[in-house]
C-alpha cells in the first residue's frame, strides 16, 4: 500500500495544482498554494521502500498494474528521494515566475519517475517513462523566452522519436508475451524477444540517457531551464533510460552478443566526445551538461559488456547501480551551485572542487571506487589490455573538464545570490552517502598502492597539462568554441545556408507548393497554440483527459 502512496502523492497534488489554477475561487486557490507548499516533499516518500522493500498489485487503473522495488531500482530510488528533495527546497525559494506550471510539470515529472522505478510490469514502466519525458518539458522552457522554446522543441522532437522506438519495442514484447513482469522479462532472454526489439529499445532510451548522437538536447536544455530543474534532469532523470535497458533489454541474446563491440566504441565515443565538446564551451551549465554525456558514456560501456559476459549481469547491475548514485548525487550537487554564487568564497569553491574531484575519479574518492568497479569488471574481457588504459585516460579527460569547470564556477560571484541550505547539505550528503552504500554492500575494498597510483597518474598528467597550457601566451589567447548542441547547431546552418542558395542553384523559379504556402500561414498559429497548451490549466486538463482516456480504452 506504501508503494500506491508514493505514486499517487505527487500526482494528486499535481491535480491541486491544476485545479486551484483553472479557477479563481478562493477555496481552490487556498487548495492550490497548499499543494505547492506541500510539492518539495513529495520525493522523500522514497526513502521508505529503500529501508523496508516491499510489492503491491493494483488492479486500477490498469489490469495486473504491479509495483514492486529489488535491488536494481534501490540505488536510483535513494538517489531520487535525496536529489529531488533537495532540489525541490531550493526551487521552493528561487521560483519566482510561473510557479504553477512549474510545480505542475515537477511534479508529474515525479509522477512518471516514481512509476518507471517502481515497476513491476510492462504497462507500469511504459506509462511512467512517457509521462516523465513529456512532463520534463515543462521544466525547460519554464522562462517562456527564445532560447527556451527552441530548446523545447528540440527536446521534444529528440523525446519523441526516441519514444516511438520504446513504444515499439514495447508492443513487440507484449505482442508476444502481454503486460510480462519486468523481473522475468530481464533475468533471461525472453522466448520470441527478436534483435530488432532490442535495438529499438536501446536507441529509443539512448535518447533519455544523451548517448552521441542523440544527445544534443542536453546542452540546448541545461542552461535554459532554472537551476533546480536542471539538476534532476542531469543527475536523476537521464537515470531513467539505465533503468529501462537493465529492466528491458535481456544480456543474453546471442543476437546483440555480436554487437559488443560496436556498444563498447559508441560508449568511448559518447565518453571522450562529452568531454572535448565541453572543453570549448563558455557556459557552466553547458560543461556541467556535457560532463553529465560523457559520464552516460561510461555506463553504456559498463552496460556493454554485460551482453559479453552475461553470467556477470548482477555483479554489473551492482556496478552500475552505485555509480549511478555516486554521479547523480555528484552532478545534482554541482548544478546547484550554479545558483549560488560558488566564486563568492573559499568555502563555496570547496563545495565544488570536491564533488569535481569525485567525478574525476580521484584516490579516496567515492568515484575512484565507481571506477575501479567498472575496470575490474572491464579486465574479464578480451579487450580488457585495451579497454582498461582507455578508462584511466576518462579520468584523465573529465579532470581537464573540471578544471575548465572551476574556473567557471570562480567567475559567479552574483551579489543577490546566497549559499542555500539544500545545496549545502546535498554537497555533503554526496560525499558520504554513497561511500556509506559502498561500505554496506561490501563494494569498497581497502586502497591498495597500485590502485591508488592507478587513479593518481591522470590527474598529475592532467595537472601538467593545465600547467604547460598556462605557459603558452599563444594559446591563452584563442577562444575556441563550439556552439551548444553541436551537431543541431550545424544541421539549422546547413539548412538555412540550402534554403539560401535554393533559388540560385534552380534554373527558373521553384513553384510555389501548397505545402510551403500551408506551413508559412500556419506559422503563427502554431506558436498560439503552443502558448496554451504551455498554459498550466490546459496542460493539466489536457493530461488529465489523455490519461482517463488511456484508462478506458484498456479497460
Amino acid at each position: 500500500m506504501m508503494l500506491g502512496l508514493i505514486v499517487a502523492t505527487p500526482l494528486l497534488l499535481s491535480i491541486m495544482i491544476a485545479a486551484g489554477s483553472w479557477s479563481r475561487s478562493q477555496a481552490l486557490t487556498g487548495i492550490m498554494e497548499t499543494g505547492m507548499r506541500l510539492a518539495p516533499w513529495a520525493s522523500a516518500l522514497l526513502i521508505w521502500p529503500v529501508i523496508e522493500p516491499t510489492q503491491v498489485m493494483l488492479n486500477w487503473p490498469l489490469d495486473g498494474f504491479q509495483l514492486r522495488v529489488d535491488d536494481v531500482a534501490r540505488p536510483l530510488l535513494l538517489l531520487t528521494a535525496i536529489a529531488w528533495t533537495l532540489a525541490a527546497l531550493m526551487a521552493r525559494s528561487v521560483i519566482q515566475s510561473h510557479r504553477q506550471s512549474f510545480w505542475l510539470g515537477w511534479l508529474l515529472s515525479l509522477t512518471g519517475m516514481n512509476l518507471v522505478l517502481l515497476a513491476g510490469d510492462l504497462i507500469a514502466f511504459y506509462f511512467g517513462y512517457a509521462l516523465l519525458s513529456l512532463c520534463s518539458y515543462l521544466l525547460i522552457i519554464h522562462h517562456r523566452d527564445d532560447q527556451a522554446w527552441r530548446a523545447g522543441r528540440i527536446y521534444l522532437v529528440l523525446t519523441l522519436a526516441g519514444e516511438g522506438a520504446v513504444l515499439a519495442g514495447v508492443l513487440l514484447i507484449a505482442a508476444r508475451l502481454g503486460n510480462a513482469e519486468l523481473a522475468e522479462l530481464a533475468s533471461s532472454a525472453a522466448p520470441g524477444m527478436h534483435a530488432i526489439t532490442a535495438w529499438l529499445l536501446l536507441i529509443g532510451l539512448a535518447v533519455k540517457l544523451g548517448i552521441v548522437p542523440l544527445h544534443a538536447w542536453l546542452p540546448l536544455a541545461h542552461p535554459v531551464a532554472p537551476v533546480p530543474a536542471s539538476a534532476i534532469l542531469s543527475g536523476v532523470i537521464v537515470k531513467a533510460g539505465l533503468l529501462g535497458w537493465l529492466r528491458l533489454v535481456p544480456s543474453d541474446l546471442p543476437s546483440l552478443a555480436s554487437w559488443t563491440h560496436l556498444l563498447l566504441i559508441v560508449g568511448l565515443a559518447t565518453a571522450f566526445g562529452g568531454i572535448g565538446l565541453g572543453l570549448f564551451q563558455q557556459r557552466i551549465k553547458t560543461v556541467l551538461a556535457y560532463s553529465t554525456i560523457s559520464q552516460m558514456g561510461l555506463i553504456l560501456t559498463g552496460f556493454a559488456l554485460s551482453f559479453q559476459l552475461p553470467e556477470l549481469r548482477a555483479e554489473i547491475i551492482i556496478v552500475l547501480g552505485f555509480f549511478a548514485l555516486h554521479h547523480g548525487l555528484n552532478k545534482t550537487s554541482l548544478f546547484m551551485a550554479c545558483g549560488c554564487a560558488p566564486g563568492r568564497s573559499g568555502w563555496r569553491m570547496l563545495m565544488v572542487v570536491l564533488p569535481a574531484l569525485s567525478l574525476s575519479a580521484a584516490p579516496l574518492s567515492t568515484g575512484y571506487v565507481a571506477k575501479k568497479l567498472l575496470k575490474h569488471s572491464v579486465e574479464q574481457v578480451e579487450l580488457a589490455a585495451t579497454l582498461v588504459p582507455i578508462l584511466s585516460l576518462t579520468s584523465l579527460a573529465t579532470a581537464l573538464l573540471m578544471w575548465k569547470l572551476v574556473g567557471l564556477a570562480a567567475a559567479e560571484k552574483e551579489v543577490d545570490a546566497g549559499a542555500h541550505p539544500a545545496w549545502i547539505t546535498l554537497t555533503l550528503l554526496a560525499l558520504t552517502v554513497p561511500w556509506a552504500w559502498a561500505i554496506v554492500h561490501g563494494l569498497a575494498d581497502p586502497p591498495t598502492a597500485a590502485g591508488l597510483w592507478a587513479g593518481t597518474w591522470p590527474l598529475l598528467l592532467a595537472a601538467l597539462i593545465i600547467a604547460a597550457w598556462r605557459q603558452v601566451p599563444m594559446l591563452q589567447g584563442l577562444a575556441w568554441r563550439v556552439p551548444e548542441g553541436d551537431w543541431i547547431v550545424g544541421a539549422e546552418t546547413l539548412l538555412l545556408w540550402f534554403h539560401s542558395r535554393r533559388p540560385a542553384l534552380a534554373l527558373a523559379r521553384p513553384p510555389r507548393h501548397w505545402w510551403l504556402m500551408f506551413m508559412k500561414r500556419s506559422k503563427h498559429l502554431h506558436r498560439r497554440i503552443e502558448d496554451q497548451l504551455s498554459r498550466l490549466p490546459l496542460a493539466g486538463l489536457l493530461m488529465l483527459s489523455v490519461t482517463a482516456l488511456l484508462w478506458w480504452l484498456l479497460q
